[in-house]
């Protein structure tokens, strides 16, 4: 799973190495736990980080791309925005 690691460590999320390889996220982890790889910490939805989603999501930018840029899945950034009051836009098609 060499490519595996060095995929990760090029910034591959747990996530897209799942569905790269068709496995489970648990099934990347332990792979990437027995190879000795130090696993980036989990990205959390500060009031701060929030803030940061909220103004590029008013001037239209897609639920996805605020989460690329802030390294979050886009449901956890559509999630957040939500319980802070934004109105959602519908979603497209």
């Amino acid at each position: 799973m060499k490519e595996l690691t060095e995929a990760y460590r090029g910034g591959a999320t747990l996530k897209e190495l799942a569905r790269r390889y068709g496995l489970h996220r648990s099934t990347v982890d332990r792979h990437l736990e027995r190879a000795g790889v130090h696993k980036r910490p989990m990205v959390k939805m500060t009031p701060a980080r929030v803030a940061e989603a909220r103004k590029p999501y008013e001037q239209g930018w897609s639920t996805a791309r605020i989460g690329r840029e802030l390294y979050v899945d886009a449901s956890t950034v559509c999630k957040t925005l939500k319980r802070a009051g934004v109105q959602m836009r519908p979603p497209v098609a």
